[in-house]
């Protein structure tokens, strides 16, 4: 066990009841089924993250909640009987942050492949969606994506800037939510404070504001398997669009709202970059520079998805489309049958959704 898993365990003794007690508590009441899914998650590295799937099945579908057995990081199995597949939800990539988990994770499956135990976004896999990696891959199927460079020789980068013109910005390659730096000046290259960064890429700026209203969008595209929805719209007034920077009005709810209950134009397109990454699981941030080309950030295997404050409840149901549609891809790779009532959950119209909002 490397330092940081000794870490990661401590702590979490330390702040409460350890992660494998809760969930060997969890699953005595929820996982009952004979076929069950065996779900990895590390004791310090947001082993949360996904509650917001477990919550729902809890209370729309509960049937389907008894699937899902929690293990904790690293984790023997005892009787391989019970399990159909394996769902390691682990930050990617996972050999960022902690090595041993990753030796472990790659363990458990080869056991898998050794009875033939389908798994969802192997480990081995999740470097590939790597800022600069998957831009590469994304770009090689004709999907412009922003210039990437990763910075391995400061000397080099600061005399060359990677062979990119200003601006740019820096940030993480495999991160997320980690320091971005925007870089407008031949002075201000010589400041990046690289030290900052454990893995920095430097990155091609495209302006993507819209002729319209000057706003800044960024949309969110989340495939689970060959199923895929879109799932936000953040308009911003700043260039790195967040949640925490979005804008709001009667008008952009509008506007999210066509976007969400409408097919996503670039499903086909964003659907062959998945394959291309080998990912089962993934969300595409992705815009539309001045001239309306299509213009993909990143993919994120271990996207956000939560249901989110009040003000924009009515994105709700395409949250819950997702996570019916994450479900779905479950039981689908497990072999497993799909219930009428799931099925229900992908479904949603435009003047349901407005009326909700009104």
């Amino acid at each position: 066990m490397d330092v940081r898993d000794w870490w990661y365990r401590v702590s979490g003794a330390i702040a409460g009841v350890p992660l494998g007690w809760r969930d060997a508590d969890r699953n005595r009441r929820w996982a009952t089924a004979d076929q069950r899914f065996l779900v990895l998650r590390h004791p310090r590295n947001k082993p949360n993250f996904y509650d917001v799937l477990l919550t729902w099945l809890q209370e729309r579908h509960p049937d389907l909640r008894t699937r899902f057995e929690l293990q904790c990081m690293p984790h023997v199995v005892r009787d391989w009987r019970p399990y159909v597949l394996c769902i390691p939800w682990l930050q990617d990539p996972v050999q960022a942050w902690s090595p041993t988990a990753y030796a472990q994770a790659n363990r458990l499956a080869a056991e898998c492949d050794a009875r033939a135990i389908p798994i969802i976004n192997r480990v081995d896999r999740l470097s590939a969606a790597g800022k600069a990696a998957g831009a590469a891959t994304i770009a090689s199927l004709g999907i412009r994506t922003a210039k990437m460079a990763r910075i391995t020789e400061p000397k080099v980068f600061r005399e060359t800037r990677c062979g990119l013109r200003l601006p740019f910005f820096v940030r993480e390659d495999w991160r997320h939510c980690g320091p971005v730096m925007r870089v407008d000046t031949e002075s201000e290259v010589g400041r990046v404070p690289l030290n900052r960064f454990r893995r920095p890429v430097a990155v091609e700026y495209i302006d993507v504001r819209s002729p319209r209203d000057g706003l800044f969008r960024k949309y969110r595209y989340l495939a689970a398997g060959d199923t895929g929805f879109p799932l936000s719209m953040h308009p911003s007034q700043h260039w790195f669009v967040k949640g925490s920077n979005t804008v709001f009005s009667n008008e952009l709810r509008e506007e999210e709202l066509w976007f969400l209950t409408r097919p996503d134009p670039n499903a086909e397109r964003l659907q062959a970059a998945r394959r291309a990454l080998g990912l089962d699981f993934v969300a595409f941030d992705y815009s539309y520079d001045q001239s309306g080309q299509l213009v993909v950030w990143e993919a994120n295997p271990y996207p956000t998805i939560h249901f989110g404050t009040e003000h924009r409840s009515y994105r709700w149901p395409a949250v819950a489309r997702v996570l019916a549609a994450m479900t779905r891809m479950y039981l689908q790779r497990a072999g497993l049958p799909v219930p009428s009532a799931l099925e229900s959950s992908l479904l949603w119209n435009l003047g349901a959704a407005i009326a909700q909002a009104a």
